[in-house]
């Protein structure tokens, strides 16, 4: 389970690349730099996005430009932990929201005062039969004089090639940096998966936080990242990236060997370490050795065998993965609270509807505050697959088995018990068409 803390706090500034000190300890320096493929855009934030609250866009445009073709307008909220604490503030957002999401917050990053959090788009067909996209301008409204075609481009993330529609967008927003609330601009990129539209449409800024750490005679490429929030505001930065293998790309997913808590101690180059400061602006963080001695990771990739468990289901029923050997399981880690976890639900009772029976199950391994809301929901959601409740700060068990800190997790194991499939390619959007190509 990840838990969210300030390390250390560091003065806002852009530090420059300079030769780090030899350690241990390691005074690891990052700068901004052009990510240019090394961190796939799987980070990307989510337009429109899927909340447990109904939101308001107060002095966002709400009017379609004219001349745009079933042009609609979509919402994108840079920083879901600030928006919801000035939504409380306004009256919009139930507190109870907030009081959810209190354990990832912490409090000296945000502010009750209105910051303008969201980047506001219209996309759609122009009188030439072109995609593209209005952003707003310096006076509230749409920039009416320079809309910005899609192209086309293509991703590449787990051996998966996609084709999508790219258009590179200013994206300008205001973040609250613990004593003030700064504006920052910068461009970012606004793309949608071609055979989707609009309603796959997501955002990611070009800028990262990069650096080297040699070790033990070893020089690796790292990475500082927030998960989707930018790199520019006050925020705990949550996950350091090393790059074991050298090929230049980091594989970000927690379940991997690349991919490190920053709050966790992790192993490389045959030695513990721990992150023990870090600068907020992510400009630089101290590494020491740990009294904690942990295990290397070992990926939890396709053909490696899914770590063993038994539990209890809500319905009080023991369920382990050795008993399910002959059926193609998916392991589902998810949350209520968790807004992609409840976009995704639809799909996934698709899904069980189908292929649910003698060659199939899903298992789901929910994070929870509460049992018996948790109990309540699934009822409510009349959710029929075995659901295992792990509880805030009392049960992670089977999350740390299968290295889970962000949400939602998935993995497909075979009736041999091995991993087959993870993460991207069960996703809402591709989850049909992978369990498919297994079962049909």
């Amino acid at each position: 389970m990840k838990k969210y803390f300030v390390l250390a706090v560091g003065v806002l500034l852009v530090a420059a690349c300079s030769p780090e000190k030899q350690g241990p300890p390691f005074d690891v320096e990052f700068a901004l730099e052009a990510n240019e493929g090394r961190v796939p855009p799987i980070l990307a934030l989510t337009m429109g996005g899927n909340y447990v609250f109904d939101p308001e866009y107060p002095g966002e445009p709400s009017v379609v430009p004219d001349g745009l073709v079933e042009g609609e307008i979509i919402y994108g909220i840079i920083d879901t932990y600030q928006y919801v604490s000035q939504g409380v503030a306004a009256g919009f957002i139930d507190s109870a929201i907030y009081k959810r999401n209190s354990m990832f917050i912490n409090e000296g990053t945000i502010t009750d005062e209105w910051v303008d959090v969201i980047v506001t788009v219209a996309v759609g067909e122009d009188a030439e039969g072109n995609m593209v996209v209005f952003t707003e301008g310096e006076n509230g409204s749409f920039d009416l004089d320079n809309p910005v075609t899609f192209k086309p481009a293509t991703v590449e993330f787990q051996d998966n090639v996609f084709e999508v529609m790219e258009a590179i967008i200013p994206a300008g927003f205001e973040f609250y940096n613990g004593k003030d609330i700064e504006r920052f601009e910068e461009n970012a990129s606004l793309m949608y998966l071609t055979d989707m539209g609009f309603e796959s449409l997501q955002m990611y800024y070009q800028k990262l936080r990069f650096g080297t750490w040699e070790v033990n005679g070893q020089t690796f490429d790292v990475a500082l990242v927030k998960e989707s929030a930018p790199p520019y505001r006050k925020e705990p930065y949550t996950y350091f990236y090393v790059d074991m293998n050298g090929d230049g790309v980091f594989d970000i997913m927690e379940d991997g060997v690349e991919a490190y808590p920053v709050t966790e101690p992790f192993n490389i180059a045959g030695e513990s370490w721990e992150i023990t400061g870090m600068a907020m602006d992510g400009s630089q963080i101290k590494i020491e050795k740990s009294e904690v001695d942990v295990n290397p990771k070992v990926g939890l990739r396709p053909g490696t065998e899914a770590p063993l468990f038994e539990a209890e289901t809500l319905s009080g029923e023991m369920i382990s993965i050795s008993e399910l050997k002959g059926k193609y399981v998916m392991l589902d880690f998810w949350g209520t609270w968790c807004g992609p976890c409840i976009e995704a639900l639809p799909k996934i009772k698709e899904a069980y509807d189908r292929y649910g029976g003698e060659q199939f199950e899903i298992v789901g391994i929910a994070n929870e505050l509460s049992l018996e809301k948790f109990q309540q929901f699934v009822e409510r959601e009349e959710i029929n697959w075995p659901q295992i409740a792990e509880i805030y700060e009392e049960n992670d068990r089977i999350q740390e088995m299968y290295s889970v800190n962000s949400f939602p997790t998935y993995y497909l194991i075979n009736p041999d018990g091995e991993i087959v499939e993870y993460g991207l390619a069960l996703s809402d959007q591709n989850l049909m068409e992978t369990l498919a190509k297994y079962l049909d």
